[in-house]
């Protein structure tokens, strides 16, 4: 299973406007991996390039990374930092699927949707707990919160078993903990480092859940601006094995 980072920011992205922040300072000032596009992932799966989430920065990436083909995009969320570069498929030279529960994807057509959306998307519902085979490949979608129509996926290839979180609190069912056990690695979002809301897990808090899961590895992605610069963070995590930093176009294999 090949995944690429497109975005690894959130909702903010790294340096966020109008923001004289130290992180925001040194990504303006040095660059490279500081910098952080919103939160976008290429799975590339057996004859299927899937797309997670539409971030407001998606065209720019696509053209970044010269990306010429996809399959289809599965939506994780309804907000803007997960879904506000929809309209920029109006665009694509031919169709694409549009993966999303039901209740999501109305949300969805209320915030994002155009009419010429619906020359181009062809919506494929999901339900959690519910898979989702593809031949050489099958999703189960998973409830991430408890109320909101936010999403996190488990993607099975062969003996392979990589699961995303999405925006996902502490407070996970035990279903999802199920979902995660012993994969072979874990995405998930932490946009801060150890600073609780209750809407977001922290990076802390992502640690001690891979270890409770018993995940092989662990990636962290979604990154904001509160948390530790890419190069502190990296060094907070390499005292944990198997735990990674995600950064803007990596690649990984599982």
């Amino acid at each position: 299973m090949h995944i690429k980072f497109l975005g690894t920011g959130a909702a903010e992205g790294i340096p966020a406007i109008n923001c004289d922040c130290a992180h925001c300072t040194r990504a303006r000032n040095e660059g490279g991996k500081l910098v952080r596009e919103r939160n976008a992932i290429l799975f590339s799966l057996p004859g299927y390039e899937l797309l997670i989430d539409c971030a407001p920065d998606i065209r720019s990436l696509i053209n970044k990374y010269h990306i010429t083909r996809l399959d289809g995009i599965l939506a994780t969320r309804s907000r803007y930092d997960h879904m506000g570069g929809i309209k920029e498929f109006e665009y694509w030279p031919g169709g694409l699927d549009f993966l999303a529960e039901d209740s999501l994807f109305e949300a969805i057509k209320r915030e994002h949707w155009t009419e010429m959306l619906d020359a181009v998307m062809f919506h494929i519902p999901y339900y959690p707990g519910a898979s989702l085979y593809f031949s050489g490949f099958s999703i189960i979608p998973f409830a991430a919160r408890l109320r909101q129509p936010i999403f996190g996926i488990s993607v099975k290839e062969g003996n392979a078993r990589v699961v995303y979180t999405s925006d996902t609190p502490v407070r996970l069912t035990n279903y999802a903990r199920r979902v995660m056990w012993q994969c072979d690695l874990l995405i998930v979002n932490t946009p801060t480092f150890d600073t609780v809301s209750g809407n977001h897990i922290t990076t802390v808090e992502a640690i001690e859940l891979m270890k409770r899961v018993e995940a092989k590895q662990m990636i962290l992605t979604y990154i904001n601006h509160k948390n530790k610069p890419h190069d502190e963070l990296e060094e907070f995590v390499s005292q944990f094995q198997g735990v990674t930093v995600a950064y803007d176009g990596m690649v990984t294999e599982v």
